[in-house]
């Protein structure tokens, strides 16, 4: 993994899994970008995942590329129907997870993630209804 000085022109994105360093030989910590603000970006890293530390570009640090989620919306066209299955399903796949399947009848949709983390591999469904132009979006 490559490291460069993070400064504000980097073309990076809400949900992007970055890895940041203090100096080139230092010890690394990762984690995802949440949202930006003009002088810099929210973070959560895989260490402390409850909360969000705030990055200044100002802060001279390194900054490599992990990787980059999906577009759910783009990838998963079917889904643009239920706005709040799409905002959880983002969040989740900036959290790393992965889309493993779609089913959808006439009652709900149910999308299949997977996480794999230290050896360990976690799946979730999310299920998504609508009742009376009121989305309900839950795990089962």
């Amino acid at each position: 993994m490559t490291y460069e000085p993070l400064t504000a022109e980097h073309n990076l994105k809400a949900g992007d899994r970055i890895s940041l360093k203090v100096e080139e030989a230092g010890d690394k910590r990762d984690g995802f970008i949440t949202e930006f603000e003009e002088k810099g970006f929210w973070i959560r890293f895989d260490d402390d995942i409850e909360n969000e530390d705030f990055i200044d570009f100002r802060d001279h640090l390194m900054v490599a590329l992990v990787s980059r989620p999906i577009d759910v919306a783009t990838t998963y066209p079917e889904l643009n129907a239920y706005a709040k299955l799409l905002k959880e399903l983002e969040y989740r796949v900036y959290q790393g997870f992965t889309v493993e399947g779609v089913e959808a009848s006439p009652e709900h949709i149910d999308v299949h993630i997977k996480l794999v983390e230290d050896g360990q591999v976690y799946t979730q469904t999310l299920r998504s209804s609508i009742d009376q132009d009121t989305e309900h979006v839950r795990y089962i």
